[in-house]
């Protein structure tokens, strides 16, 4: 496998791919907190720049109502709707949604069970959630909607953490996104979505190639280009960024270097793909891809690989 992406590559998938991304469905989990709210603002704004349908959704996991009233669940289930049906009132009469065609959903389901064949019915495009960034004995006990959801979902899902603080993405579009991959990840969906968002926007592109070695040593190859009259250029990041230094391979190394591109970057959308036997879920630990989207101060789009 090649180490890194060249100008002519990224040419020549810009040409064939960099247009075709449509979205004609995209849904929106929700658990109504304050985490469900800032990234219900990137849904509604994705939705509205791509004509998007937002399938507003929340689902009941039935287990923990199992030991307790026989109607548990229901009435959780009719206590969730009535939640959803202020969160729409909220939504028109703010005008929030005036330029998309939004629809509400509450099941009482296991979400793992049921996500792949919402995926498939409703033709999603893309899922969006926003994360607590739960860790240790809190992850343990309540787990993360968000891990569920990456595992489960044949589409892209994008992630909105507790530190996201840049919302070009939300208002205006992304001015620069960062694509991330190593040697067992590489994604031609990824790169797609990657560039046809950097071709809508005029986006600064930045290409981090993450590399373990067998020394027990990390480092990332760091490339960028921009959009210039509809042709890709190479530019030149940070004399520090394109050769970073090696670091001891450890708990969050990994997912601290590509926060440290990001960072450098600019970045306001992190495109991560995720190898294809990866799981997020580890409700003991945390995995490296969940400690980057619950670091990240921007939202970051998973792509499984190839």
């Amino acid at each position: 496998m090649k180490e890194t992406i060249s100008r002519m590559e990224l040419l020549e998938s810009s040409s064939t791919s960099a247009d075709a991304l449509t979205l004609r469905n995209i849904l929106m989990a929700t658990d109504f907190s304050e985490s469900s709210t800032r990234a219900l603002n990137y849904a509604l704004g994705i939705a509205a720049r791509y004509a998007a349908t937002l399938h507003l959704f929340h689902c009941i996991d039935p287990t923990p109502y199992n030991m307790g009233a026989p109607d548990a669940a229901q009435t959780a289930s009719e206590a969730a709707r009535r939640d959803m049906q202020r969160l729409e009132s909220d939504l028109r009469s703010g005008g929030l949604a005036k330029n998309v065609n939004v629809k509400f959903q509450v099941e009482v389901a296991e979400l793992p069970t049921i996500l792949p064949d919402m995926v498939h019915d409703l033709d999603l495009g893309l899922i969006v959630v926003g994360t607590h960034g739960r860790t240790g004995w809190k992850k343990l006990a309540l787990g993360s909607v968000a891990e569920i959801i990456v595992d489960h979902a044949s589409c892209p899902v994008l992630v909105v953490g507790p530190y996201t603080d840049r919302n070009r993405l939300e208002q205006f579009g992304p001015e620069s996104i960062l694509v991330t991959y190593d040697a067992s990840a590489h994604s031609k969906l990824a790169e797609s979505y990657a560039l046809s968002i950097a071709r809508k926007y005029s986006s600064r592109l930045t290409v981090a190639h993450v590399l373990e070695e067998h020394a027990g040593r990390v480092l990332a190859r760091v490339s960028q280009f921009e959009w210039r009259d509809s042709e890709l250029r190479d530019t030149t990041l940070a004399s520090n960024i394109p050769s970073l230094p090696q670091m001891p391979t450890e708990i969050g190394t990994q997912s601290d270097l590509i926060l440290r591109v990001a960072e450098a970057a600019a970045a306001d959308l992190i495109v991560l793909t995720v190898p294809v036997a990866h799981r997020f879920t580890n409700r003991f630990v945390s995995t490296n891809s969940y400690r980057l989207v619950c670091g990240a101060p921007c939202p970051v789009l998973t792509v499984r690989a190839e």
